[in-house]
């Protein structure tokens, strides 16, 4: 069966790299990386500082993405970078959500959905990051949990076609642990059935739904065979050279499932 959405892969490089070792990493890995601009797109997130070496130097078909938007507009906020000001800059996309802005940080689904709207309201596209802990996910919980966070963005989007869903497992980022492909697949068809439940069947089908959490060279392409996974949200391997082959094991996928 054809694939019928366009297949994402996101690198968040997360607070990593220097300005020598991005402009290492955009040159040999990513302007490296063959792949059919058709069929994959490719976001990178660096930190805010390096956002212009990266968008200066990635080719075309490369998009980079702000790691955060502020939940406030232009003015006294110091320390935010509002979604004015990336849309200003020239930038597309951003990552909203993540687990460690979630943890690390305190950030609510509350202003998860704020931040949502935002992004929303300034045309930006936006990766909105789930998931939940191990604890949840070892005592049935993690449908209600994704529930939660999904249940917080609703009312946010007025444009599904600007949204992409990464389900990150809390417990599979940074940990070398890796939910199973068919863990990752029915977890990803409760999210498109939340969808096709609270939007509508058309978006359910069109909205790209990426796996997150120790995503690499080895576990990717059976992942990628996955009915329901549209593609990656790549952290510690999208610094690495085995990054172009994530990418191009993604470019494989929809030739060899038509």
């Amino acid at each position: 069966m054809q694939h019928e959405r366009k297949m994402i892969i996101g690198g968040n490089w997360k607070c990593n790299g220097t300005l020598q070792s991005v402009k290492d990493l955009v040159n040999n890995v990513l302007n490296q990386a063959e792949y059919d601009s058709n069929k994959v797109e490719v976001i990178v997130a660096p930190i805010s500082i390096h956002l212009s070496t990266v968008k200066a130097l990635a080719n075309d078909n490369i998009k980079v993405m702000a790691q955060n938007v502020s939940a406030t507009g232009n003015g006294a906020y110091t320390g935010e970078v509002s979604a004015e000001q990336a849309v200003d800059f020239g930038l597309e996309w951003v990552l909203i959500g993540h687990s460690e802005r979630r943890n690390v940080y305190g950030e609510t689904d509350a202003q998860v959905g704020t931040k949502v709207a935002r992004a929303q309201a300034n045309g930006l596209n936006a990766i909105v990051c789930i998931g939940e802990h191990l604890e949840q996910r070892e005592s049935g919980e993690t449908n209600n949990v994704l529930k939660t966070q999904l249940d917080a963005i609703k009312g946010s989007v007025q444009d599904w076609s600007k949204i992409v869903i990464a389900y990150e497992p809390v417990w599979a980022i940074g940990t070398g642990k890796t939910a199973t492909p068919a863990i990752a697949d029915e977890t990803h068809a409760y999210v498109r059935s939340w969808l096709s439940e609270n939007v509508s069947a058309e978006v359910a089908q069109a909205t790209r739904i990426q796996y997150g959490g120790s995503v690499n060279a080895k576990t990717a392409p059976e992942l990628i065979q996955q009915q329901n996974i549209d593609g990656f949200l790549v952290g510690g391997a999208s610094l690495k050279p085995e990054f172009k082959d994530i990418i191009s094991t993604m470019n494989t996928y929809p030739e060899a499932s038509a």
